[in-house]
């Protein structure tokens, strides 16, 4: 659990720098989100690890517009605020921010 609050935290503190900043180490952080999740028995985490999957794609593709990176962000911000209501505690906070933050990156495309 510490390894993933600390990821939390990592994460949380790339997109508070804006989310042009944040894409410099998104695939790296996305590749480990999506190992981390897609290893969990609850569904959700796997749709989301799968979300996540697409938008390293959309990240990594010059030709991504806005208008799909918007649609992407959106849908994961609701997926892992929803995710933060099965947390606990200090984790339940953290995913419930970096949910908030992905819905904001999503807004300001």
């Amino acid at each position: 659990m510490a390894s993933e609050n600390a990821h939390l935290d990592s994460t949380i503190k790339s997109l508070d720098q804006g989310l042009e900043k944040a894409k410099t180490g998104a695939t790296r952080s996305i590749n480990s989100w999506v190992d981390t999740l897609g290893d969990s028995d609850d569904d959700d985490l796997i749709q989301i690890a799968d979300e996540l999957e697409e938008l390293g794609d959309l990240l990594g593709d010059e030709d991504t517009t806005p208008a799909q990176l918007k649609k992407a962000l959106t849908s994961l911000g609701k997926k892992t605020t929803a995710a933060a209501k099965q947390a606990e505690g200090a984790t339940a906070d953290k995913i419930k921010a970096l949910g908030k933050q992905l819905t904001d990156a999503a807004k300001s495309l």
